[in-house]
């Protein structure tokens, strides 16, 4: 009994002797990347790039948090978010049916989100005022929200598809009439893949302020340091340290 006495007592000084574990040892934050360049994408050696990974890299050193990426398309991205297996997102619109398994990071980091409607050169002038969409097929993507006169307008032909990409494919195709997307994305991605000559931006955009939000999963284990997310973005937010990185992209973006 005395040996197992003094066993005991040598496991107890160890562990009083031992570093306690802080925050910022161990703790990943899993962040759910959807393609949105130039917010977010992978460059050509398959690593996550974009405005927003940047941000999401100078909250998390901040926090002592060590980032873990993964692609996913938007709406399976939100779904990683919902059960858990994903902690973080970016470049998410408020919606009350979202809030169920999300929480939204205060303040948003983003208050605008203008959308831009494509059509084929030389028919975007089919499109000047927000009634010329009733009677056009346009593509969306999976999952997204644009703004609610668009997303519960019934009388609208929507086609969803899994990314802009595929929509503009669709509507070189003739099998759409039109594109949606976020004008800066939508502009990105005709520069990106050659098809200024081919697609054209309508008249018609939609300009309103629309808060843009990091969200956190309710069911990450982090969720818990969700006061400390709050004040870290918050103090981002205030030294405008996301209108540099964009101002940093937009000065770099090589000319088309």
């Amino acid at each position: 009994m005395a040996f197992f006495g003094r066993v005991t007592a040598i496991l107890l000084l160890l562990l009083f002797l031992s570093p306690i574990p802080s925050h910022a040892e161990g703790d990943v934050l899993r962040v759910a990347l959807d393609p949105f360049p130039p917010w977010k994408y992978l460059d050509q050696d398959g690593e996550p790039r974009g405005m927003d990974v940047d941000f999401i890299e100078m909250l998390a050193r901040r926090m002592g948090l060590k980032v873990e990426y993964a692609m996913y398309p938007f709406s399976r991205a939100l779904y990683q978010l919902e059960y858990g297996e994903a902690d973080m997102m970016s470049g998410v619109l408020r919606r009350k049916e979202r809030e169920a398994y999300l929480h939204y990071l205060e303040p948003p980091y983003k208050n605008h989100s203008d959308k831009a409607f494509y059509l084929l050169r030389g028919r975007s002038h089919l499109l000047r005022t927000y009634d010329d969409l009733h009677g056009l097929r346009v593509g969306t993507q999976i999952g997204t929200k644009y703004f609610p006169q668009f997303d519960n307008d019934a009388k609208i032909a929507k086609v969803a598809t899994h990314s802009f990409e595929l929509s503009l494919r669709m509507l070189v195709a003739n099998r759409i009439d039109v594109a949606v997307n976020t004008e800066a994305a939508g502009d990105y991605e005709i520069r990106k893949f050659g098809l200024q000559g081919s697609v054209a931006k309508a008249p018609y955009i939609y300009r309103e302020r629309q808060d843009v939000y990091m969200v956190l999963s309710r069911k990450s284990p982090l969720a818990d340091r969700l006061d400390e997310f709050n004040s870290v973005l918050a103090d981002l937010v205030r030294e405008g340290a996301f209108r540099r990185i964009v101002a940093k992209y937009i000065h770099e973006a090589p000319e088309h």
